[in-house]
């Protein structure tokens, strides 16, 4: 990214930074650190207590719930349920039966946070056994199901398995692996990257073409095993965390989502596959929390000088060994409680190529467009925010703004702006019209080159997918729900969702000084309208039988083929294990 600021606005971003930098010191040094969470063990991400702490926060039973950077940790979710027991009577039935589900849940954090030298976990696991001052505990993964679309049937079977626990009062651990298999006529193939669908035989030239402009939200894979009709791939998360004083420290694969959208963040969402990192992680007090990472990502783009053949002597054969462009990203994130009910989160990240990992970005509290600045303006570099508003009872509202090029001396011409900037925006509303429900409007916009660089291997992409919004550049969704909890074990909701998505812009026209003079959603248009219904339906702690059913309608002007009038789509599935 090459933001041209005027010289006053760059000093003022730096006396921020430098202010900021200065507080975190003087809280280190005062020793006026809080919040001690001790020991790190993920939430996935799907997880019903996410829900339930963002409705708690709208309905004003707790506050100072910093969610802009996700996965939470067990114990931060136990230390906020813990805040939340003083208030259960002002809880409905459905959000009391809800509460008393995930203390049982979260049993053993909530016992070591209230002190107990011999905490015991409650919740039935497949195996669970203490350790030295801990506890392991090991679960089967199972997830089966089938898909109708017009009546053209695709079977999913993903069995899997999971551990997590803590050892030595400060260490803790977690893996999770799935191996999938989908088969049958409508495999879901833009979940693969372009290189995987140039090399595809089994689909058109044009079908590659389709998939690679056009994405759904599901998490892009890396299949082990492609053929025609079917699909194998395997999905690993692990960490390994320590606890040092109030800092986690911890090595993981794991996404990271930062920032908010009902339907995907545009900063860091699990689009991508997940990567390995080092991260940090650390509550400066009850007000402030600071986190950072610095991961080794995948380019997908070949370095011709380094790749090299190989000859077998006498043995009439040889091979070629293909190798990557090296990438890395590193990011940070201040997330402040500025008062009650007023959340602010601020962070930048640099994605870079070709050397490292560079120390300069290795340090947590580095101004990384200085660093860019010192490395010659040869990184790709990001700025973001967001803000969380719950000062309205049983309204959440929120607002993320991510920042890839930005022209603030032509801010109000359309064209010399360079406003390569997205945002997503939406609001929440609970017990509207009647208690146990709620209804959520989300828009999220990316505007035309973002993500995108001129050095294909510094592209704000992990294995050739975006780290950020699943819509890609020159897009927007608008996106409507409404749900309804009878009781704790099921969620109803209706929902309605209006995706567009332009032409990709050329890198001539984006580094052009008017970026060719494009507007927004420029052509040729990709356009789905889709209205559906879903259950989720839990009748025993960790089983999930999911239904839904959704109507399409979807308009391509670069390939009528793929044009739809009412595509009906029916999924029903069972699941153990997978939130």
């Amino acid at each position: 990214m090459e933001i041209n600021i005027k010289e006053s606005i760059h000093r003022l971003l730096l006396s921020c930074f430098i202010r900021a930098l200065g507080t975190i010191m003087l809280m280190l040094i005062a020793g006026e650190i809080g919040y001690v969470y001790a020991q790190s063990v993920y939430v996935p991400l799907g997880h019903e207590s996410y829900d339930f702490l963002k409705r708690m926060e709208a309905r004003q039973l707790f506050t100072d719930y910093k969610d802009a950077a996700l996965p939470l940790s067990r114990m931060q979710v136990a230390t906020y349920l813990a805040i939340l027991e003083k208030n259960v009577d002002k809880m409905s039935s459905v959000e009391r039966e809800t509460f008393e589900f995930l203390k049982s849940e979260f049993n053993y954090e909530l016992l070591k946070i209230a002190g107990d030298p011999q905490p015991s976990e409650t919740r039935w696991h497949v195996l669970s056994r203490e350790l030295t001052e801990g506890i392991i505990n090991l679960d089967v993964d199972v997830n089966l199901g089938r898909k109708y679309t017009d009546g053209q049937l695709t079977s999913y079977r993903s069995p899997g398995l999971k551990t997590y626990g803590y050892a030595f009062d400060n260490v803790g651990f977690y893996f999770n692996l799935i191996d999938n298999r989908e088969t049958g006529l409508n495999v879901d193939y833009s979940r693969l990257n372009d290189r995987d669908l140039s090399t595809f035989w089994a689909i058109s030239p044009a079908d590659a073409a389709y998939y690679a402009r056009i994405k759904t939200n599901n998490r892009g894979v890396i299949p082990s095993r492609l053929g025609k009709g079917w699909i194998e791939y395997d999905e690993t998360n692990a960490q390994f965390s320590w606890q040092i004083g109030s800092f986690t420290l911890s090595l993981e694969k794991m996404n990271n989502v930062w920032g908010y959208g009902r339907n995907g963040s545009v900063i860091f969402s699990d689009h991508a596959p997940s990567y390995p990192q080092f991260k940090l992680r650390v509550p400066l007090s009850k007000d402030i929390e600071f986190v950072y990472f610095h991961a080794e990502l995948n380019s997908n783009v070949i370095d011709s000088s380094s790749s090299y053949s190989i000859s077998y002597p006498n043995q009439n054969y040889s091979s070629f060994r293909e190798v990557d462009h090296t990438k890395y990203v590193a990011a940070h994130q201040l997330e402040i409680s500025l008062w009650h009910g007023v959340d602010f989160s601020i962070g930048e990240s640099v994605v870079y190529s070709d050397r490292g990992p560079l120390l300069i970005y290795s340090i947590p509290v580095m101004f990384f467009k200085s660093g860019e600045h010192y490395n010659g303006d040869k990184d790709n570099c990001q700025m973001f925010g967001s803000i969380d508003l719950n000062v309205i009872k049983n309204v959440n509202a929120y607002f993320s703004l991510f920042i890839d090029e930005l022209n603030t001396d032509q801010f109000f011409d359309p064209n010399l702006s360079r406003r390569q900037v997205a945002f997503t925006s939406g609001i929440s509303v609970y017990d509207i019209p009647a208690t146990n429900f709620d209804m959520t409007v989300a828009y999220a916009r990316v505007n035309p080159a973002v993500y995108n660089h001129k050095y294909p291997s510094t592209t704000f992409t992990n294995n050739g997918f975006i780290l950020g919004s699943w819509m890609g550049q020159n897009s927007d969704d608008l996106f409507l729900e409404l749900g309804f909890i009878p009781v704790h074990a099921l969620r109803l909701t209706a929902y309605s969702e209006i995706f567009r998505k332009g032409g990709i812009m050329s890198l001539k026209d984006q580094y052009s000084e008017d970026e060719g003079d494009k507007p927004f959603l420029f052509g040729p248009l990709h356009l789905e309208r889709s209205t559906g219904m879903s259950a989720k339906y839990q009748p025993l702690r960790d089983l999930f039988i999911n239904v839904n059913a959704r109507i399409r309608k979807i308009e391509d002007e670069a390939d009528p083929a793929q044009n739809r009038s009412h595509q009906f789509e029916f999924t029903m599935g069972i699941s153990l294990g997978i939130w």
